[in-house]
C-alpha cells in the first residue's frame, strides 16, 4: 500500500492535494472560463500526450535516480489531473500570450503544486537537482523544466496537426 499512497498517507491527504489543484484551477478559470471550441481537440491531444507520457516518464526517471519515486496515486493525480487537465487548460488560455509570460505561469503554478505535494504527501523529497544540492533546488529545478511546457506543447501540436484533424497550435 505504501507504493500506492506513500508512507503515512491516506485518502485525506490526497483530498487535500485535490483541493490545492481545484483552488489553482479556479485561478486559471478567472483568466479564461473555458477551452475555446476550436482548441478542444488540441486540448485532448495535450491531455493524453502529457498525462500518459509524464506518468511513464516520472517512473522511469525515478528508476534512473533523476527523480524521487512518486507513489502511484500521487503520480496519477499529478500527471493525469494536474498536468493533463489543469496545465492543459492553462495552456489553452495563455497560448497566445508572450512566451516569457507562459513560462512564468507554468513555472509558478508547478512550483506551488510541487511544494504542496511535498508538504502534504512528503513527496518531491530528493535532496538535489542534478548536481545542485538541496530539496529546494530539486523542486525549483523541476518547476523550471515545467516552465517549458508551452514550448513543447506548441511543437507537439504542430506535429500532431499533421496526423490528426482539428488540431491547432
Amino acid at each position: 500500500m505504501e507504493s500506492i499512497l506513500g508512507p503515512g498517507n491516506g485518502m485525506f491527504e490526497y483530498l487535500l492535494v485535490l483541493i490545492v489543484y481545484a483552488a489553482l484551477f479556479i485561478l486559471m478559470r478567472y483568466a479564461h472560463p473555458a477551452v475555446e471550441l476550436n482548441f478542444r481537440v488540441s486540448f485532448w491531444v495535450l491531455y493524453f500526450g502529457w498525462g500518459i507520457g509524464v506518468f511513464i516518464g516520472n517512473y522511469l526517471f525515478s528508476l534512473l535516480g533523476i527523480m524521487s519515486f512518486l507513489p502511484w496515486l500521487n503520480n496519477a493525480f499529478h500527471t493525469l489531473v494536474w498536468i493533463g487537465l489543469c496545465l492543459g487548460f492553462l495552456y489553452a488560455g495563455c497560448r497566445r500570450n508572450p512566451m516569457w509570460e507562459q513560462f512564468l505561469l507554468f513555472f509558478t503554478f508547478s512550483f506551488i503544486v510541487k511544494w504542496a505535494e511535498r508538504t502534504i504527501l512528503g513527496t518531491w523529497e530528493m535532496d538535489h537537482f542534478l548536481m545542485i544540492p538541496g530539496n529546494i533546488a530539486y523542486i525549483l529545478g523541476w518547476s523550471l523544466i515545467d516552465g517549458v511546457y508551452p514550448m513543447i506543447s506548441q511543437a507537439g501540436l504542430r506535429l500532431a496537426g499533421r496526423y490528426f484533424e482539428g488540431v491547432v497550435s
